[in-house]
């Protein structure tokens, strides 16, 4: 398997802590007495640095979340040296839609006029790029499509939102919302005579979804308990703590009890951008090097299914990742879902 092309696109809104907090502030006033609202001031600053989060960016008021994932695609295209007719297969990849069906997929294939292929969603929550790029090599390996697009568009943060707290014990499942950044990827696949040494393993532990969701109104009908019972639909939550407790542990059992990721030679590692602590603690963990980590939580923020490939295409940039690279990635993700991937990167 070769990529083609890994681009992104963002967009122009340079966000801050401070920009958030000061929104916080503002809305939730009418209900924290001032103490409170210092409080939360303050707690929030400290989660900010723990994390090990600064900027986002999230869309202006004169952008539309679609425009991106079809410049992303336009941009793949061009640095692939390909025309919309030679993509006979796209993936759509992102927790960012705006309907449950049809499939968002369809939206982009007609955006980006891909006429010649047919297309799907895989939704997993953060993995879902991941889950993609595992569906991807078997359809090539197979001879099944030959050029695939994986393309994301996560525009999810003022939608799924909630600025407006009514007292201190939401930000314990409602903090992890003001990480997220928003961003478009793209990446175009097609098969190698080279080997890519891939290898990829994913593990789930279903039991643990009530910990993230973005609800819909009838959640009741489709959940057999949640931790909460005021859970308004459509508003993004996640309990950062006990999510990160819990993937951490396992994504590093994950690891450690896999000959064939152990054995592996890597040279950089990818993880996903929920917190730049998080992945460097898992690297130290597993004793994978942490001068081989590449983190991009810092500089874009937790942009969820866009972040290993936006992680990757920065580090294709910078000269970190080139042709034959020994690439490992690292994932957890909402589920709950641990994921490991090596690969040599052919370009």
């Amino acid at each position: 398997m070769k990529f083609c092309a890994i681009e992104y696109s963002l967009p122009s809104k340079k966000v801050t802590n401070t920009d958030i907090i000061d929104q916080i502030t503002s809305k939730s006033k009418i209900h924290l007495s001032p103490k409170n609202l210092k409080k939360l001031q303050n707690t929030m600053e400290g989660m900010f640095e723990k994390s090990v989060t600064s900027v986002r960016y999230h869309r202006a008021d004169n952008e539309r979340s679609i425009q991106f994932g079809i410049e992303a695609g336009r941009k793949a295209l061009k640095a692939a040296h390909m025309s919309p007719k030679d993509i006979d297969l796209l993936i759509y990849v992102g927790v960012g839609r705006g309907f449950l069906e049809p499939a968002t997929a369809n939206v982009f294939q007609d955006g980006l006029k891909l006429k010649n292929a047919t297309c799907f969603d895989i939704l997993d929550a953060c993995a879902s790029w991941m889950r993609a790029i595992h569906v991807a090599r078997a359809f090539i390996s197979t001879g099944t499509y030959k050029n695939i697009m994986i393309l994301n568009c996560e525009f999810n943060f003022r939608e799924f939102s909630n600025f407006e707290f009514r007292s201190l014990k939401e930000l314990e499942y409602n903090f992890p919302t003001f990480t997220i950044g928003e961003a478009a990827t793209a990446v175009i696949l097609t098969g190698s005579k080279r080997d890519d040494e891939y290898y990829a393993t994913f593990k789930t532990w279903g039991d643990q979804h009530k910990l993230c969701k973005i609800p819909l109104p009838h959640l009741r009908e489709y959940t057999d308990g949640e931790l909460r019972d005021n859970i308004e639909p459509l508003q993004f939550f996640s309990y950062g703590e006990k999510i990160f407790r819990f993937t951490f542990i396992h994504l590093c059992k994950h690891y450690r009890e896999d000959p064939v990721l152990t054995s592996f030679n890597h040279k950089i590692i990818f993880s996903h951008s929920a917190s730049d602590a998080m992945s460097e603690r898992v690297i130290k963990a597993c004793d994978l090097g942490i001068d081989k980590g590449y983190n991009i939580h810092k500089r874009f923020g937790n942009t969820v299914s866009a972040s290993v490939p936006l992680g990757m295409s920065n580090a294709k940039e910078d000269g970190k990742l080139q042709d034959g690279t020994n690439v490992l990635i690292g994932f957890g993700s909402a589920g709950v879902s641990t994921a490991w991937c090596k690969f040599k990167f052919l370009a």
